[in-house]
Parts: C-alpha cells; sequence; structure tokens
C-alpha cells in the first residue's frame, strides 16, 4: 500500500512539474541538473509527512532505512536539507494545483464554515526572534495563549455528516496571516467574490454593519450571540440560537483536529528560518489536500 502512494506522489509531483514551467526555471549555475532531482526532493518530503515523519531528521532517516533502494541518489542529510528549504515555493505552486481538485461533490453549496488555526512558533512572543518579517505576536482565544506565528485561514461547505472541505477561491483569499491578523479582516478579503451563502463563525465574526452591506450579494454571517455592554447573561431565545450556530460550526473543528493528527500543521517550535516556516505551512497543507484529493 505504501508503494502505491509512494508511485502516485512521485508521478503527481512530475505531473505538476511538467504542467508549471516556472518550476524548472529556478537556478542559474552549473548545478543546474543534480544527480538527486527536485521531483526526487520534493517526492521524498511530502512522502515523509504522509507517513508521519514530521521533521525533516525523520524523514531523511526513515527514506535513508527502509527506501533507499527507490532513491539511490539520496545525499547526506545536510544536503537534503538544504535543498528542500530552497524549494518550499514549489509547494506554494503544489497546493494552487490540487486545490481545484477537491471533490465538493456532497457539499452544502450554500452553508459555509469559517475560523483559523493559529501556527505557534514560540509560546513567549516577546522573545520570539524567527521568522519576524511574516509573523508577529497574537492571541488564540481556544487555547488562551499569547504566542509568535502566523494564522491558517479556513473557509469552506459544510458536508453533512462529515467535516468540511477547503473551498479554492482563485487567489483571493490569503491562507496565512501574521497571528495579529483579525479574522474578520480577513473574511472581508474574500467576501466579494460569494454570491447566496450563508456563513458560519465564532463571535469574532459578528458585524451588523457588515451583514447589511452583503444583503446585495444574499451573503448572511451567522454567529453566536454577543452579551451587550452590562448584560450578564443571554435571555432563553438568543442562548438556544447561541447554542445551535455553535453545533453546525462544530465540523469545522473536527476539520482541524484531523489536520493536525495528520500533518502537526499547529506545532512549528522546531522552524528557525522564514523559508523554513513557508516550508512547514505549504508542505503540510499540500500533505492534508493530497490525501483528501487523492485518498477519499
Amino acid at each position: 500500500m505504501r508503494q502505491l502512494q509512494l508511485i502516485r506522489l512521485y508521478y503527481y509531483v512530475c505531473h505538476c512539474y511538467d504542467r508549471y514551467l516556472c518550476l524548472h526555471f529556478q537556478r542559474q549555475s552549473n548545478n543546474y541538473c543534480p544527480l538527486f532531482t527536485d521531483q526526487e526532493v520534493i517526492t521524498v518530503y511530502l512522502f515523509g509527512l504522509l507517513q508521519r515523519r514530521f521533521t525533516s531528521k525523520d524523514t531523511y532517516d526513515f527514506m535513508k532505512d527502509y527506501w533507499l533502494s527507490w532513491f539511490p541518489q539520496l545525499p547526506s542529510y545536510q544536503a537534503y536539507n538544504h535543498r528542500i528549504n530552497q524549494l518550499y515555493w514549489h509547494l506554494e505552486v503544489i497546493v494552487g494545483d490540487l486545490m481545484p481538485q477537491v471533490p465538493f461533490g456532497e457539499c452544502y453549496s450554500d452553508v459555509c464554515l469559517t475560523d483559523s488555526l493559529p501556527i505557534i512558533l514560540s509560546k513567549r512572543p516577546y522573545q520570539a526572534r524567527v521568522a519576524l518579517g511574516v509573523a508577529d505576536k497574537g492571541y488564540c482565544s481556544t487555547k488562551n495563549l499569547y504566542y509568535h506565528g502566523l494564522k491558517f485561514h479556513f473557509l469552506g461547505p459544510d458536508r453533512y455528516g462529515k467535516m468540511p472541505l477547503p473551498e479554492h477561491l482563485h487567489g483571493a483569499a490569503r491562507r496565512f496571516t501574521p497571528a495579529s491578523a483579525n479574522d474578520l479582516t480577513v473574511l472581508k478579503t474574500v467576501l466579494p467574490k460569494l454570491q447566496k451563502r450563508t456563513i458560519v463563525g465564532d463571535k469574532i465574526f459578528a458585524s451588523a454593519p457588515l451583514n447589511q452591506q452583503l444583503a446585495a450579494q444574499q451573503v448572511v454571517i451567522l454567529t453566536p450571540v454577543k452579551l451587550e455592554k452590562g448584560q450578564k447573561w443571554l435571555d432563553a431565545a438568543d442562548k438556544y440560537l447561541s447554542n445551535y450556530i455553535s453545533s453546525v460550526r462544530q465540523p469545522i473543528e473536527s476539520f482541524f483536529n484531523w489536520l493536525l493528527e495528520k500533518t502537526q500543521m499547529q506545532t512549528a517550535s522546531k522552524v528557525r528560518s522564514q523559508k523554513g516556516l513557508w516550508l512547514h505551512c505549504y508542505g503540510r497543507l499540500a500533505a492534508a489536500l493530497f490525501i483528501i484529493v487523492f485518498n477519499p
């Protein structure tokens, strides 16, 4: 079974290299055609994630111990680690290719769920010095935690009895933002592309003025009811509505739990550079999408 998965993965990576010419023009040196190809580097990295080897060292050792006959030109760990960090942007291209292939056949066409997942570089945000150009300090209310890192933003259609799927929005949405980014502000960049949708989120997405602006698009944002200033508790009707909305958006938590189980996306404490951070984010997202698309 693993052999078939590896063959399918390598075939798909080669397909992306054949389809997107930009992946062939990243070198301007005499070593423009290495023995261990870029396709093999990407395949080894993604296959390691699919086998739950969540660090480059674990992946390298796993491939060297069990799959060396499949990759006889596998270089030293230092060379492999340098190569995969230089090729991080290839994984973003692969993510862009996988997104339109996500099967939405069983999804509701008019109900979307939205939320964000923290990607934690450090739990000591005032001391963190990694990837300062793209990551910053943020707060996760679910964990009651201040952290240094990014956010992964999710928007996708709901499915009956199953976890929701991420939706491809033709590049309009920023999938990853600094941790300080407001979820509602990020959602506003996506809203112009939507028509006739009901979006279900948590309280941070509550905005009566925004709902009024979206009336022409027949888009409605539903959130649990917020307490008014000075109000100590909700009345029975508002409490019932809040509980119902919370139950509707529960599947998005299931998706995040699945994503963490399969890829450990949230844990980025071993990342030491900006390139390494993008490799962590897009590599894990590519692995998750590969599972969704090719292993339903």
